[in-house]
């Protein structure tokens, strides 16, 4: 009965772009100094981000420059570096950086009760993109095409997302990272990630990146086992 309630649960239908993990927000009054200096600093992060992408887009990733990304920005090299340790990271290193906190944070939310493959499940819900975070993906998925030496980058990425996905996983079943059930769960998460982006990307974007990660989700974690039951204390 468990697992036909599990099952139940991760198949229920939801529509794309639906409510997203945030980051909650203070409502302060927006004249404060530090305020407008916070401001100020996510408006020269965007437009470095904007300009990067533009660029590579136009000239190539190897043929484009900090000195140029900066100049189109409008701020000094200097202040590049202050944002961003290379082009590299300005392509994939926040967006790792979000996600895997927001997998982290929303992880540790879950209830304690909750089965670890549903908790999984409901985590990839909330932190499935929006349309804005779409289009700004696949310009990136585009340069990776084009640009094998980013391909490493990304599987990094991956590896710290399956391995923080191990070791909730075991954590729950009183396991080991090791063990095999933490051990699929996480490969079937990342890897359902994976199937869609490069799925979404070859339609041009044109199918629902959400749906295609369920539907792959759903299919690589069908064959598992009931998770293993935590040791009483």
């Amino acid at each position: 009965m468990a697992l036909d309630a599990t099952w139940q649960m991760m198949t229920s239908p939801i529509p794309c772009h639906d409510v997203r993990v945030t980051t909650p927000e203070l409502a302060l009054p927006a004249d404060l100094p530090g305020n407008r200096r916070e401001r100020k600093k996510q408006e020269t992060r965007a437009a470095l981000e904007q300009a990067a992408l533009r660029l590579f887009a136009e000239k190539g990733y190897e043929q484009t420059t900090v000195e140029e990304i900066a100049a189109a920005a409008d701020v000094a090299v200097r202040t590049f570096f202050r944002y961003f340790s290379s082009k590299q990271h300005i392509l994939f290193g926040d967006v790792a950086h979000q996600r895997i906190n927001l997998l982290r944070t929303a992880l540790a939310a879950s209830p304690e009760d909750e089965p670890p493959l549903i908790a999984v499940q409901r985590v990839l819900e909330a932190l499935d993109l929006d349309e804005a975070g779409e289009k700004q993906l696949l310009p990136r998925l585009r340069l990776m095409e084009r640009q094998p030496s980013l391909v490493t980058r990304y599987l990094h990425l991956n590896h710290d997302l399956r391995k923080l996905l191990e070791e909730f996983v075991a954590a729950r079943c009183g396991a080991a990272p090791t063990d095999s059930y933490p051990l699929l769960v996480a490969a079937a998460a990342v890897s359902s990630w994976d199937v869609a982006l490069r799925v979404w990307a070859a339609g041009d974007g044109r199918p629902c990146l959400a749906e295609l990660r369920r539907e792959a989700f759903r299919a690589l974690t069908a064959g598992l086992p009931p998770a293993p039951t935590p040791p009483p204390e």
